[in-house]
């Protein structure tokens, strides 16, 4: 095998808890993720020399060390050689990474991190490695706070920075609309240094969401326990979130809700029907934003 494609799903943040900073210099977080229908698509293609390449369609997206695709693909190499720094010299392959990308960038829907975490994939049945998933996740440490949770994919709970993963039963199989302003991109640090500079947080339910999961409780339930503590922080900066907020559960969604750092917001809906509805309302409201029809994977 010479070459592989992998899919690379973006995630929402159904809870999102930011508490105090770490030694590390890292915030500790609970959140609780999950796996939605939009993807990357990644080609890796093995080279005959030491080169590590990302080329992507999209020219938002760096396509050098700063891709956290190259970073995942540097940080495999480092951990197959010291796995096996006493059977032969350090192997020095190469790849070429392609991005086809279709998650929105900086858009606080992991598409970065799931870019990492499908070239950590990739890479373990392209190389015939046989890293088991939770050294693959382990390794994604190394890469990005979001990258274990989007190689163990669907429901799970994360604390520490992110790293800590825990399976929850799935989130019930619900449609999104989601919406992203074309020209607003939120920088995940400059969205902590903001949290930073405030007297008080909210901090949603997330023990409560968690056990709601647990007990399959109704999707009426689940919504009431959804939170994310930089939606208020990043409404007062940029009004449009509240905006897209407000229209959208104007529009029929159960909740509506910030990921991540922002700045896109979904909508959640009973029916692929209803979703589409709020769709159109929200491309012909705004304009100047990407709207996508999706689902819970």
């Amino acid at each position: 095998m010479d070459s592989i494609s992998v899919e690379a799903y973006a995630k929402i943040n159904i809870g999102l808890d930011v508490r105090g900073i770490r030694d590390d210099g890292y915030h500790d977080v609970r959140m609780v993720m999950q796996t939605i229908d939009i993807c990357d698509t990644i080609i890796l293609k093995k080279r005959e020399d030491s080169v590590i390449t990302v080329v992507s369609d999209n020219d938002k997206i760096p396509s050098g060390s700063d891709n956290l695709a190259y970073k995942a693909a540097e940080e495999f190499r480092n951990e197959f050689n010291s796995e096996f720094s006493d059977e032969f010299d350090d192997w020095e392959f190469g790849v070429d990474i392609i991005i086809q990308k279709r998650i929105p960038v900086s858009a606080g829907l992991g598409g970065g991190s799931a870019d990492a975490a499908a070239v950590l994939k990739g890479m373990n049945i392209l190389f015939n490695t046989g890293l088991s998933r939770d050294r693959l996740m382990q390794i994604g440490t190394r890469v990005g706070s979001d990258v274990p949770f989007c190689i163990f994919g669907w429901t799970a709970y994360a604390g520490g920075r992110g790293e800590k993963i825990n399976p929850l039963l799935g989130f019930p199989k619900t449609h999104l609309v989601i919406v992203k302003p074309i020209d607003l991109g939120i920088s995940t640090a400059k969205a902590y240094s903001a949290l930073d500079s405030e007297e008080s947080l909210y901090h949603p339910e997330i023990d409560s969401l968690v056990d709601a999961l647990h007990e399959a409780a109704p999707i009426e339930e689940i919504v009431g326990y959804m939170g994310n503590t930089f939606e208020r922080v990043m409404v007062r900066e940029h009004p449009v979130i509240g905006d897209i907020k407000t229209a959208l559960e104007e529009n029929g969604a159960l909740r509506s809700l910030m990921s991540g750092s922002g700045p896109s917001v979904y909508g959640i809906f009973k029916d692929e029907e209803s979703a589409a509805e709020c769709a159109d309302a929200m491309k012909e409201r705004f304009k100047d934003a990407e709207v996508f029809l999706t689902k819970i994977r």
